[in-house]
């Protein structure tokens, strides 16, 4: 046997912190369910992760490559067809068409597909009724089916062309798209043409080498991965803050198991036994977390797919899990929890018998090394994130797995640092509060004779409240205000004819009808602002047919940076009327007589359409006036001004409406414009879906606000319970239930200041380090509302909540409890 015991010794430790687990385990109940969460949230989101990206079979179905071909009035693309035919032996052809949807600017796909193809049979799946078989057959997504209002067993007319429905179909791996399917022989061409293989990559090379450069898509092997590597890091980065969390927990539990420890350290228990006691403890609560844990996020999962197979866009199996991933969740609980237990052990093991045996906390040491170790942490911590930005620019804005190590390795270190930095700021916030009053003075100065766990907690509330901060300042950099969505989620485009195409002649009668709906749809609204737009035509200019056949009207007046008559490049401006004027904030008097053009770019050299009869001369240049730029892509940046329709004899005709709510625009009401749209054969334009940096901001400050709120109740909890002692002292003293209440809320509001502040500082050391100088630039807007929500907001919500729920007199002055 050695001198200090050896294995039978360290075995007799272990015991005894895991019969000590056993009977304590209810005051150990928060860090244990603190990891418990913990780990059910990182299974579930791994498995999230892991089933993020859309499925190879979404685009690929069993094939290995695909190439593009385009028909155009030249050629037609059936020799490539049986090139490619010829050259790879087996082949799967989808052809695509695309045609207007009505009531929108949208277009529909139809789809030439066999749902039997050697390849692309896993590209569909049959939801009700049957596959198309013959010409003027047709199956719908649901989507198009609920947009189009038809049912199985319907005629579906569209752009002229008449198919029964005879099934609703569904990409089973790209939920999202949307197309109406036909059998593969129809008597129209296609437009794009998709040529699904299998072959060799060599043989696939080699055809492209032989027979030109085909658009084609090699079918990606690990597309999971990076998504995987990208949650694991979330999750890494999460762990550090329940690290930081356990580890004021564990502090908590070495103070109270420090007469324990002085006891152990009496009878010949080594520094080496003294942590491995704690350590034991820290490996059994991370063993038992990670199993109910475990068990609990494949439950949740099991439970949360068919919503997430909305989310991710394609179904999913179930027990299709990243098991290794799992695993690795497990190892990084175990050796979190252990790491957590680790600093505690080490201050506990260190403190002398007699102070143990008094239950006495150690007296706080200098945070000059501290303060060494956080400054060599932030350094490599920023030097990592320069390094992948630098990596990142250089290689065409692709973050590869390094870089994406890097940027973990720099995130924990300044996470680390922060770790470092806290008991400094605690002995600064002591002496700060030196000319506070009594309670508050007392509850800051426990804050520093306990300085370990009151740095753990700080260095936990920082990291909490500096997640929210990066994801409001990364939201912040990303977001161009000015083309941040089409509109605002308040506002409508109702468009009788869309500008740029040819307006047709309708009488005022019919007019009047149009807008009588309008104004029905409109009236079912709030007080909304509806404002009449318009182009102006020629008169002059004999009405022609459309292209497509669709009937005869006139092309609006427009105007273009060329002078090129048959481009079709020019754009239609809107007519500048006093409604749409006001709307801007423009003065109609401060419009100069000699201005043709409104436009937010008066510099640009914009042309004004040649007089009737004189096409071969050039194009006059309009005369241009700034238009203020609109906070929405697709709002008017070009107005036509009255004095110009004066002078050209042009007339205005109302081309449709912009409405704007006071209010957020409901699902119902969305759906009322989309009936409006389709009963009066409109085209309706209302925000894109995919806008969501301000709802970001706001979720994000919100829930990083309510998360700091739970850390602190938890730590100010168990900070505030270890000075239970101290605090029937101060009752059998006098103190009375507003001292009780001031105690309780100066540590919450003290704590919440310095995390605020802390992760303020940590959120933009790891956005700045991480920024290119285009993204600097950005952080110059500072997101101020809420920068206060976090600096402010939660240190007064804090204090109010800790002055709230404490002030309780303690159930006995005299039972201490035992051991």
């Amino acid at each position: 046997m050695s001198r200090n015991g050896g294995l039978p010794a360290r075995r007799a430790v272990v015991r005894w912190a895991w019969r000590l687990f056993r009977r304590e385990w209810r005051q150990q109940i928060m860090v244990l369910t603190l990891l418990t969460v913990a780990v059910t949230a990182a299974v579930v989101g791994v498995s999230a992760g892991y089933h993020l990206t859309p499925p190879g079979t979404a685009r690929f179905g069993d094939a290995s490559q695909r190439f593009t071909l385009y028909a155009d009035d030249d050629r037609s693309p059936d020799p490539q067809i049986a090139q490619a035919r010829e050259w790879f032996g087996t082949i799967d052809v989808i052809g695509h068409r695309y045609l207007p949807a009505p009531a929108s600017a949208d277009t529909v796909e139809l789809r030439a597909q066999d749902p039997h193809g050697p390849y692309s049979e896993p590209m569909l799946k049959l939801l009700t009724g049957r596959y198309p078989t013959a010409a003027g057959e047709a199956a719908l997504t649901d989507e198009i089916a609920a947009d189009l209002r038809v049912r199985v067993g319907d005629v579906l007319t569209l752009d002229g062309r008449t198919w029964t429905v005879v099934g609703l179909v569904e990409n089973p791996g790209d939920l999202r798209a949307e197309f109406i399917l036909v059998a593969p022989a129809q008597p129209e061409p296609s437009e794009v043409i998709t040529v699904l293989t299998a072959a060799d990559p060599a043989r696939f090379a080699e055809y492209r080498a032989q027979h030109g450069q085909p658009v084609y898509e090699l079918r990606p092997t690990h597309a999971w991965v990076e998504a995987a590597a990208g949650v694991f890091s979330v999750f890494a980065v999460s762990m550090l803050l329940i690290c930081l969390i356990a580890t004021a927990g564990f502090a908590a539990i070495a103070h109270r198991r420090l007469r324990q420890l002085g006891l152990l350290a009496a009878v010949g228990a080594t520094l080496r036994h003294l942590r491995l006691v704690l350590l034991a403890h820290g490996a059994a609560v991370g063993a038992a977390a990670s199993a109910v844990g475990t068990v609990a996020g494949v439950l949740m999962w099991f439970a949360v797919t068919p919503r997430f197979e909305t989310a991710a866009g394609h179904r999913i199996d179930r027990l299709d899990l990243p098991w290794w991933q799992i695993v690795a969740v497990v190892l990084l609980t175990l050796l979190t929890a252990t790491a957590a237990a680790w600093w505690p052990a080490r201050t506990a093991a260190r403190v002398p018998i007699t102070l143990a045996l008094s239950s006495r906390p150690p007296r706080p040491k200098r945070a000059r090394r501290s303060a060494v170790a956080a400054v060599v942490l932030l350094v490599l911590g920023v030097g990592s994130l320069r390094l992948a930005q630098r990596n990142n620019a250089a290689g065409d804005n692709e973050l590869e797995i390094a870089d994406l190590a890097l940027v973990v390795a720099g995130t924990l270190a300044i996470g680390f640092a922060l770790l470092f930095v806290a008991p400094l700021a605690v002995r600064v916030l002591a002496a700060v509060g030196a000319r506070l009053p009594v309670a508050a003075r007392l509850a800051l100065r426990d804050l520093a004779r306990h300085q370990a766990r009151s740095s753990a907690a700080l260095a936990a509330i920082s990291v909490a409240l500096a997640i929210p901060t990066g994801i409001v300042l990364a939201a912040n950099v990303v977001e161009q205000t000015t083309a941040e969505s089409n509109l605002s989620d308040r506002q409508l485009l109702i468009w009788i004819d869309v500008p740029g195409l040819r307006v047709p002649d309708r009488t005022p009668d019919q007019l009047t009808a149009i807008e009588a709906q309008v104004r029905r749809y409109t009236a079912t609204l709030t007080n909304p602002t509806v404002i009449p737009l318009a182009v102006a035509i020629d008169p002059i200019e004999i009405p022609q047919a459309d292209a497509d056949g669709g009937g005869t009207g006139r092309l609006p007046v427009d105007v273009g940076p060329q002078t090129d008559p048959g481009s079709g490049s020019r754009q239609a401006p809107l007519v500048a009327t006093p409604e749409i004027l006001r709307y801007y904030g423009v003065d109609p008097a401060s419009i100069g007589e000699a201005t043709d053009v409104l436009t937010t770019q008066p510099d640009s050299d914009l042309l004004l359409p040649a007089e009737s009869g004189e096409t071969a001369r050039s194009f006059p240049r309009a005369a241009t006036q700034r238009l203020p730029t609109p906070q929405f892509e697709s709002l008017p940046k070009t107005l036509l001004t009255p004095a110009a329709l004066h002078r050209n004899n042009w007339q205005p005709v109302r081309t449709g409406w912009l409405v704007e709510n006071p209010r957020p625009l409901t699902a119902t009401q969305l759906a009322g414009a989309r009936e409006l749209a389709l009963d009066a054969g409109l085209v309706i334009e209302d925000r894109d879906k995919s806008a969501g940096l301000l709802a970001l901001r706001a979720i994000a400050t919100t829930a990083g606000a309510v998360l700091a709120l739970a850390i602190l109740a938890m730590t100010v909890g168990l900070i505030r319970a270890e000075a239970a002692a101290d605090l029937r002292t101060l009752t059998a003293t006098g103190a009375t239930g507003r001292i009780r209440r001031r105690l309780t809320s100066t540590t919450a509001g003290g704590l919440a200041l310095l995390g605020g502040i802390l992760g303020i500082g940590a959120a933009y050391t790891v956005i700045v380090a991480g920024s290119s100088r285009d993204q600097l630039n950005e952080l110059a807007r500072v997101p101020l509302v809420e920068l206060l929500v976090i600096a402010v907001g939660v240190p007064s919500v804090a204090a109010a909540l800790g002055w709230l729920f404490a002030g309780r007199e303690p159930r006995s002055l005299v039972r201490a409890r035992l051991e």
